[in-house]
């Protein structure tokens, strides 16, 4: 039934991040600049703590005076050229603390290659007041996104971003600048969907005796023009058996996540629904769970896969355990390990390794390291230091956790 790059880090020895995607403060002087010029004698800026928690619980933010429509130029958020076919919006919070002129203001964005022009061939477009605040709203923390779809300019000039709120005299705080990366779609391997089996095929079974239990594709149960797998079995442990071979340079550990669609008939001489599901890979049981069911109607299962062994080619076999079966199985997926990470992430972490111990620049939640075959060889949590003595000279892959933000490494051992 059809229901309906990874960014790698510099190879080598050490690693040097730049080219931020997203502005905090957090880590700038209070009343340094945090990185942002004013655009000509229009203002001032400094970073400042931030008293206003409410609805950003950053510690710093970066406080401007706009005496007369100030434009902030971000010296360390450059914005390539075409940026608006890497990245799919701007997001920034702005809290408006008073001036003469603070009402419903609009938010201009360029991309400039200097700090002191935002010319017409530099405007990007702008975010009108609509949503975003006004006189009642003073000391309220707002987030503005500006889409590139909506981009004046097209391409987009290559630059640094320029942020100017079109007012002449208003006191304000701005936080969390961030370009947000166009996300990538993790990668989803279809085993079986039946559809290019004819109508009456049997198809291999896992039992303990041909008779236990039968597999024939079928018309789907509730769209007649699709085929599903109807499964019937008469002993306990029966599956359907699939010889399941992956795409070229991927092992089972490369994917961590197992989804399929079942239909469970619920006739009279039927035990379906609260029965155990079972997948195999070779003769190793590596999924064995109780699920209710639900009955004549399709539900899709999903199932976390930890680390498991399989070459590029195996058996896998998927049941549900009952010696009364009459199910539909359909849409056989598996999902590839979802880094979080969208084709122009940067990492903002220095990851190298340094004899037999792998160095992260910050401490991190949870750190992987896997072999260039995908397989997980080492992991710890909450630590800046990995001990890797065990691991062969080589390349490996590493996965870093901070923060709910996973970031993607390339050391050499």
């Amino acid at each position: 039934m059809k229901k309906i790059t990874l960014l790698l880090g510099v190879l080598g020895l050490s690693m040097t991040m730049a080219a931020q995607t997203k502005i905090t403060f957090e880590s700038d002087a209070i009343g340094s600049s945090g990185g942002v010029t004013p655009v000509w004698s229009a203002g001032t800026v400094d970073v400042v703590a931030n008293t206003y928690t409410t609805g950003n619980p950053s510690s710093k933010a970066l406080h401007v005076l706009n005496t007369d429509y100030l434009g902030l130029y971000f010296t360390n958020l450059p914005l390539p050229a075409g940026a608006e076919s890497m990245y799919s919006k701007i997001k920034a919070k702005y809290l408006i603390i008073g001036g003469a002129d603070t009402g419903y203001p609009t938010l201009e964005i360029f991309s400039s290659p200097n700090s002191y022009t935002m010319g017409a061939t530099e405007k990007i477009g702008e975010v009108a007041w609509a949503g975003l605040w006004g006189n009642a709203e003073i000391g309220v923390w707002k987030t503005v996104e500006f889409t590139f779809a909506n981009a004046t300019l097209t391409p987009i000039p290559a630059g640094n971003l320029v942020l100017k709120l079109s007012k002449s005299s208003c006191e304000y705080l701005i936080d969390d600048v961030e370009l947000v990366p166009i996300p990538v779609a993790t990668p989803i391997f279809t085993l079986a969907d039946f559809e290019s089996n004819t109508i009456g095929d049997n198809l291999n079974m896992r039992r303990w005796s041909p008779t236990d239990a039968t597999a024939t594709v079928e018309a789907n149960p509730t769209i007649p023009t699709e085929k599903s797998a109807h499964i019937l079995a008469t002993n306990w442990n029966s599956a359907l058996r699939m010889n399941i071979v992956l795409p070229a340079g991927k092992v089972l550990a490369n994917y961590n996540k197992l989804t399929f669609d079942v239909y469970l008939n619920n006739l009279d001489g039927t035990d379906n629904v609260y029965k155990n599901t079972e997948v195999y890979v070779g003769d190793t049981k590596v999924i064995d769970i109780q699920a209710a069911g639900v009955a004549n109607a399709w539900e899709t299962r999903n199932f976390t896969l930890d680390n498991l062994a399989g070459g590029n080619a195996f058996i896998l076999d998927i049941g549900i355990n009952t010696n009364k079966a009459n199910y539909y199985l359909d849409n056989i997926k598996l999902t590839e390990i979802n880094t979080g990470l969208t084709k122009n992430t940067i990492n903002p972490l220095m990851i190298y390794c340094a004899g037999n111990t792998l160095r992260i620049s910050e401490i991190v939640n949870q750190v992987d390291v896997y072999n260039v075959e995908g397989r997980l060889m080492v992991s710890a949590k909450n630590t800046s230091n990995v001990d890797v003595a065990i691991l062969e000279r080589g390349i490996y892959i590493i996965k870093a956790i901070k923060d709910g933000q996973n970031y993607i490494s390339k050391v050499v051992k």
